[in-house]
């Protein structure tokens, strides 16, 4: 108990200094302006060429996007239609299919709250209709309109009423789409005295200067550079006939302040969503590389169209986060939608940066790149220079791929750049933007008001995610649910299984240590036993595992599985095909090792520091395993005759029977020495014996009394065999079977 009064008020104090200290921590965030509103939107690709099933999949999906915007309250979203020619047979639409899609979008998307062309490229045919029927239009800076009528096909009367009807529904000059389906058109281009801009056929221009006097200079063609019947997009947006010139989506998203994730193909929109969760949990790895592969193959093969990818991972090996982050970003025909429990921060930032959505839980935490693990063991490094280059492009660019800031992504890695809010010059949206590209063009970055400062790693917490353009907070996983709408229903779960868990556990360096000792040593123990029992089975079964559970995780595929069968076969000639330890057994042996060692590594030859480190590491336990072995037959050799049971699989001579017969050396008929007491065994030249054991090719024979060691080179000769001596090399007796 405190009860002196000197001590109450020195902690009085502190609990005064460390409330205020939280208070006075102001984020850079706060010092920004807060972001703007938002609208929810989709963009529809509509590529030739425009058929009867492209047609209807436009139709449902924007029914569908609209049915749900008004269902979940969201607001009425702005429907964006990138209309792109076909790669093979540009302009190949049909009339039929395109006008009809044009008078669908211009008469029955009453509930969208705009709808919105894009043309990136030159855009002729009859599938400039849907475009010239949205709302506003958006082209490339490269990008023209027209000729609607295809090259060599000649203009049909019944076209023309329709396409000005379309003209008039959109509030546009009924000659303007007449001169673009009519490529003879001499279509003027008439300046009035407020300085508009109209289009005005011939045949119709004396009329129109009747009712609106101009200058004779005023009246201009409308087509540059002979070009007739194609509007460009430098034309249309001096015309004020293109709403902006984008190179790309994302400029489009500012300036109308769309929603981010209106960028990807939403899977959904055709059909009920059918949801799954994947946890990812812990380090990212080969191992969890691996099974994150199969979990996407199994929803692909299930017919998944939303994932959910549940995050609480604080980071690991650069090079399996940079493969996951890929292999979710070239996911496209499933919505993917990145769910941070807790936490994503080190390399793990890559994994949201590559899905389409990203939702934090309240509290949950993404960003922060500056450590990763290089090895099997956990080891922690800080980035390189290097390495901090790479990874901030590599974020950069699944930022832009999925629509995210770019320049949050960047700062997450380079602890260097600052970030800025400033008005886009072009669009006079709001952006973010790095510091020192705003310093570089500040025409075009205007008012900049600092949101990063520069010196410190961007960490971002879930209250600022909305803020950021980066995602949006939940309280929970029902108000996750419902943002997709699917509040309190059941969606799998699937987390590592059992398979997962085995794997894990066979790749820890113990244990393949002991898989890798027990398949070398029983391979051994094979040769040294009669026939094919238990050793065999267990040595294979040990390499069975330790390449299966390398193959799942990533390390061994087929080249190193292949490497270590046809090292066993070398070594299988080495043994009962060609005798000696020569090119077969070693080849065979290098093959295994070179195996085994790939098969425990993601490189195949180190480039970095760490992989040198890992490649020692692997190369230490090989050697062990080696040394393990040799020391493990040893005692085998030494140990193993003399137990009870174990002895009767050993290779031995028979006992003596005291046998009379003679023997050509002049030996004693009653006590013949053992074998390993003559000086040469060339007396057994040409002799005839029967096998104790089986040859495979060495074993035990007997000839007369003599029980000695002998090899059957390219023979398999079984037990109580007859066999003929054909050489004799010192104390090595070679034989063969006798028809």
């Amino acid at each position: 108990m405190i009860g002196s009064f000197p001590a109450r008020r020195l902690l009085a104090t502190l609990a005064f200094l460390s409330a205020l200290g939280s208070t006075a921590l102001p984020t850079a965030l706060a010092q920004a302006p807060a972001a703007p509103e938002t609208y929810p939107g989709q963009f529809f690709t509509i590529e030739e060429p425009i058929d009867s099933e492209a047609l209807e999949r436009i139709k449902a999906s924007t029914k569908q996007l609209i049915a749900r915007s008004i269902a979940q309250k969201t607001g009425r979203p702005i429907l964006v239609f990138v209309v792109q020619p076909g790669k093979a047979q540009p302009g190949s639409s049909g009339f039929g299919t395109s006008f009809e899609l044009a008078n669908y979008i211009s008469t029955e998307l009453a509930g969208a709250r705009l709808t919105v062309a894009y043309v990136p490229h030159p855009l002729k045919g009859y599938a400039a209709l849907p475009a010239l029927a949205c709302d506003e239009i958006v082209m490339g800076p490269d990008a023209s309109i027209g000729p609607i009528t295809p090259e060599g096909d000649a203009v049909k009367v019944d076209y023309r009423e329709p396409v000005r009807i379309l003209a008039r529904r959109k509030g546009k000059d009924p000659d303007l789409f007449a001169g673009l389906l009519d490529r003879d058109a001499d279509l003027k281009l008439v300046r009035t005295a407020d300085r508009q801009a109209h289009y005005v056929l011939p045949e119709n221009l004396a009329a129109f200067l009747k009712a609106n006097p101009v200058d004779e200079k005023d009246v201009q063609p409308a087509w540059e550079g002979g070009s007739r019947g194609v509007l460009s997009a430098a034309r249309a947006r001096e015309e004020g006939f293109a709403k902006l010139i984008a190179s790309d989506r994302a400029e489009i998203l500012n300036v109308y302040r769309i929603d981010p994730r209106a960028l990807s193909t939403d899977p959904t929109l055709l059909q009920e969503p059918r949801p799954v969760w994947i946890a990812i949990e812990g380090r990212i790895d080969p191992i969890k590389e691996a099974y994150l592969r199969r979990r996407i193959d199994q929803a692909r093969r299930e017919g998944v169209n939303l994932i959910f990818f549940k995050l609480n991972t604080q980071g690991g090996l650069n090079t399996s986060a940079n493969n996951v982050a890929g292999l979710i970003a070239d996911i496209k025909d499933i919505k993917t939608v990145a769910y941070i429990d807790d936490r994503a921060t080190g390399v793990s930032t890559l994994l949201p940066l590559a899905c389409d959505d990203i939702v934090f839980r309240r509290g949950a935490i993404m960003g922060g790149v500056q450590q990763i693990i290089t090895g099997g063991n956990g080891q922690v490094q800080n980035l390189t220079e290097s390495q901090v280059d790479s990874l901030t492009k590599r974020a950069e660019g699944l930022a832009s791929q999925k629509g995210h800031p770019p320049a949050v992504a960047h700062a997450m890695v380079d602890r260097h750049a600052g970030i800025v809010q400033a008005t886009n010059a072009n669009t006079g949206a709001p952006i973010l933007v790095l510091e020192a590209q705003a310093r570089a063009n500040p025409e075009l970055y205007l008012n900049p008001v600092t949101v990063k400062e520069p010196g410190k790693l961007m960490v971002v917490r879930s209250g600022e995610a909305a803020a950021l353009g980066l995602g949006q907070e939940v309280e929970d996983d029902e108000a996750f649910k419902t943002i997709y709408g699917l509040r309190g229903k059941t969606i799998r779960v699937d987390g590592p299984t059992w398979v997962d868990g085995l794997v894990t556990t066979l790749n820890d360096p113990f244990v393949s240590w002991v898989l890798l000792f027990i398949g070398i040593f029983m391979l051994i123990l094979e040769v040294k036993m009669p026939g094919v029992g238990l050793p065999a089975i267990t040595s294979a079964l040990a390499f069975l595992l330790f390449f299966w559970s390398r193959y799942l995780s990533g390390t061994a595929d087929q080249l190193e599985i292949l490497l270590f069968l046809v090292g066993l076969i070398c070594l299988g000639l080495e043994l009962f095909v060609f005798p000696g330890f020569g090119v077969f057994g070693m080849s065979g042996f290098l093959l295994i090792v070179v195996s085994i060692v790939m098969a425990s590594h993601t490189f195949i030859w180190p480039t970095q520091d760490y992989e040198y480190r890992q490649m020692a590491g692997t190369l230490f336990q090989v050697v062990a395993v080696m040394v393990g072995v040799g020391v493990g037959a040893s005692l085998v050799g030494r140990y193993l005759p003399s137990m009870p049971i174990l002895n009767r699989m050993v290779l031995k001579p028979e006992p003596y029977t005291g046998s009379v017969e003679e023997v050509e050396d002049g030996y004693p008929v009653d006590k013949p020495p053992p074998s390993e007491e003559y000086e040469s065994l060339a007396f057994l030249m040409g002799e005839t014996g029967r096998t104790t054991t089986v040859l495979k090719p060495s074993g035990k024979a007997r000839f007369g009394n003599l029980l000695v060691d002998v090899r059957a080179d390219g023979y398999y000769i079984e037990r109580d065999a007859l066999i003929e001596v054909i050489d004799v090399q010192g104390m090595r007796v070679i034989v063969k079977p006798v028809a």
